[in-house]
């Protein structure tokens, strides 16, 4: 099994508020947000990580370099800032072609009780799904529930939905193969016009399982604008 992190975006919102290269980098509880993602991804049983990230930003890179990991871990760069984050995942594709697949984003910080339900459970294809409705902000990628309780959309444009993906994710082989399918099919000489949730409904509509795994809580922070930063240190580092 594989982990792939996406690090490659231009944290264009954030930079308004705060002069920072890019926003894994900001700290909660005296670690940056990327080093909480490698802490608990070392422990998911991975044998490479893989972070896509972009040339410029060299601070970051750094971090990366000398990061203490137990397990390898290998960047990718995607300097493309036009293409969204389907890109970054079709770079991978040599490394994750016929392996299952843990990803996440640098950006987002999730307590570690959620954390550890979704990597308990066994299930080949999940997503950490909250399902407290008074936490969409309108960005979130959403999900809806089939009759039998599997998730059968994942998408941002659902009228009707029963949760939203928090961004931590952990497909088998055969629909990693099913997502890079679908990448291979929507860009057009390498721009890539979609986000990776397309791919992932794609899959989903060929009669692929995924099961959610729903949080325990709500202390999520998916970190896009300076506002959610704050909200993030309020609950843990000023307490």
């Amino acid at each position: 099994m594989i982990a792939l992190i996406y690090a490659a975006g231009s944290s264009l919102r954030i930079k308004k508020s705060i002069n920072i290269e890019h926003k894994s980098l900001l700290k909660v509880k005296k670690k940056r947000l990327i080093e909480h993602q490698l802490t608990w991804i070392q422990k998911a049983g991975v044998k490479k990580i893989i972070i896509i990230v972009n040339k410029n930003h060299e601070k970051l890179i750094s971090l990366l370099k000398n990061f203490n990991s137990k397990i390898p871990i290998k960047l990718i760069y995607n300097n493309d800032t036009k293409s969204q984050n389907m890109k970054s995942f079709y770079l991978a594709k040599k490394e994750i072609a016929k392996k299952d697949v843990i990803f996440t984003t640098s950006d987002l910080y999730c307590d570690l009780k959620n954390i550890k339900k979704f990597l308990n459970s066994k299930k080949s294809n999940k997503i950490l799904v909250d399902i407290n409705k008074k936490n969409y902000t309108g960005d979130e990628v959403l999900v809806q529930f089939s009759e039998n309780n599997l998730i059968k959309r994942c998408s941002k444009k659902i009228e009707h939905f029963d949760g939203m993906a928090i961004g931590v994710y952990k497909f088998s082989a055969y629909f990693i193969n099913k997502m890079l399918e679908y990448a291979e099919n929507n860009n057009e000489e390498g721009y890539f016009d979609k986000s990776l949730y397309y791919a992932i409904d794609y899959s989903i509509c060929n009669k692929d399982s995924i099961f959610p795994i729903k949080t325990v809580n709500n202390l999520w922070y998916d970190i896009d604008t300076f506002k959610e930063y704050i909200l993030l240190k309020k609950q843990y580092d000023e307490k």
